[in-house]
């Protein structure tokens, strides 16, 4: 009796402990649920997009602990929404890539399903694939409606609405514009929208009432909001209103407030925009100089961001050759059951439907030809870029070997987001920390360094020693590997 007692309590605390097990993951799963809704509004409106980055990383860890999928799902698109606002387009395929390969696992989340489909509809869009990006936001708006939460199914909604209405803005079908950015608005009046309207009614329609009208309205909601992005867009389409207005001044105090906006919240594209306004205001009011200078500051921007995202345009490419190509096999499965079905009664049809599936084959085939000699166009625009940062890699080397004055401002041409992205980290830098900075990420050691800027190797450790210091940069990493991971 008493050994049966003994067994029986055994058993009783392994299945507590197991239970207690159980609770723990699903409290887990709460919290980094929790964890990740908090991310977008804490971290995207200040413009801290890398702690934004961080924080979604170690959301995906929590998750892989407690194998929860929908968790590392909605990490890797946050961090892919993070990508987006920075501009670089080709990191963040690389997430969406990884959430697409849990797609099985959330297909029954149709708030999750509609946040991916609608960030892959984002990155086309940016690359110029408007008939992909459009085919993407289909999808999320067909998962957006199979959500039970009203209020969740209105913000996704409205937001699809609203990036739709961008995408036929963009071919010039105005009407079709006009149609979401209403549907966006009507659901959900939002600035964004406001200020879409306002643009639709100076630029499309010619019609300078309406479009003051919604401008106001802009600002109407602006007194309610706490999204610093809906202060970018207001100013900006403020400038722009101002501008159609001639009151070049006016238009000009707002552009550059939108500008100021722009680098808080570290969105490249927005910063172009403004660049290239100003540049048309200075140039209006016959400010050559002025003109000049936000025209190459638009164009050395422009430039670095097409070279960036230039492997993105490749890769997009090469992704939208494989799903034509799995879609044709798929339906190539589907075609033949319907054949061997057809086949022991109804000769006729399926010579009908053979002669169809050869004329749509043929077709698919064509247009996989076309879109290969795509790819081998941007292949040919890698290459070039390629041999262009080689050499712009050999000419900095050789400034910073003979110690040239000119060496400092050269790297920050090549390299433009380094500067900003180390004194992000720590702004007091002075310029020699920076300079330093910049040989270590060159790959020089110190016995280079010291050669080539006429220093003892005792002084080139001592400030190397500093700016570890400087920067806090634990004392078991490696100065270039960490530079060129948080710098580069």
């Amino acid at each position: 009796m008493e050994r049966t007692g003994v067994k029986n309590r055994m058993v009783l605390l392994f299945f507590l402990l197991l239970s207690c097990v159980f609770y723990t993951q699903k409290s887990s799963s709460a919290e980094i649920d929790r964890l990740q809704e908090e991310i977008g509004s804490q971290y995207l409106q200040k413009g801290k997009l890398y702690d934004g980055i961080e924080q979604s990383k170690k959301a995906i860890r929590l998750s892989e602990e407690i194998n929860y999928t929908k968790g590392k799902a909605r990490g890797y698109i946050h961090i892919a929404s993070f990508l987006h606002s920075l501009g670089k387009y080709n990191e963040e395929q690389l997430y969406l890539q990884k959430a697409e390969a849990l797609l099985a696992e959330y297909e029954d989340d149709p708030l999750l399903l509609s946040a991916f489909f609608a960030a892959y509809a984002k990155n086309y869009h940016e690359l110029g694939f408007m008939e992909k990006s459009n085919e993407n936001y289909n999808k999320a708006i067909k998962a957006a409606l199979k959500i039970n939460n009203k209020q969740q199914k209105r913000k996704r909604l409205h937001y699809i609405y609203g990036s739709k209405a961008v995408n036929f803005g963009r071919i010039q079908d105005n009407d079709s514009m006009y149609y979401y950015i209403h549907k966006a608005y009507k659901i959900l009046p939002r600035v964004v929208e406001a200020t879409n309207l306002t643009d639709y009614f100076i630029y499309k329609k010619k019609n300078q009432d309406s479009a003051k009208f919604y401008l106001d309205k802009a600002e109407g909601l602006l007194k309610v909001s706490t999204e610093t992005f809906d202060y970018l867009v207001f100013n900006y389409m403020s400038g722009r209103y101002y501008k159609s207005q001639k009151d070049y001044k006016k238009a000009l105090e707002f552009y550059e407030k939108s500008l100021s906006l722009s680098f808080k919240m570290k969105r490249p594209k927005n910063i172009m925009k403004n660049y290239k306004d100003i540049a048309e205001i200075y140039s209006l009011q016959d400010n050559v100089y002025k003109a000049n200078e936000y025209l190459q500051k638009y164009t050395k921007l422009r430039d670095s961001f097409d070279q960036t995202n230039l492997m993105a345009l490749q890769t997009s490419g090469k992704k939208i050759i494989e799903d034509e190509k799995k879609q044709s096999r798929n339906s190539n499965k589907k075609l033949y059951y319907i054949l061997g079905g057809l086949f022991l009664g109804i000769t006729v049809i399926i010579s009908l439907l053979s002669f169809s599936y050869y004329r749509k084959a043929k077709k698919k085939d064509l247009l996989l030809k076309e879109n290969k000699s795509v790819i081998l166009q941007k292949d040919r625009k890698v290459k070039e870029l390629e041999q262009k940062v080689n050499e712009n890699f050999d000419e900095i080397i050789q400034l910073a070997k003979e110690n040239s004055s000119e060496f400092w401002g050269r790297f920050q041409e090549v390299y433009p987001d380094f500067r900003y992205k180390i004194l992000d980290i720590n702004p007091n830098l002075k310029t020699s920390e920076l300079i330093l900075s910049a040989y270590i990420y060159l790959g020089f050691n110190t016995k280079d360094i010291a050669e080539y800027t006429f220093k003892a190797v005792q002084t080139v450790k001592n400030n190397k020693y500093n700016l570890r210091k400087r920067l806090n940069i634990p004392t078991q990493d490696d100065l270039i590997v960490w530079i060129r991971s948080h710098a580069g």
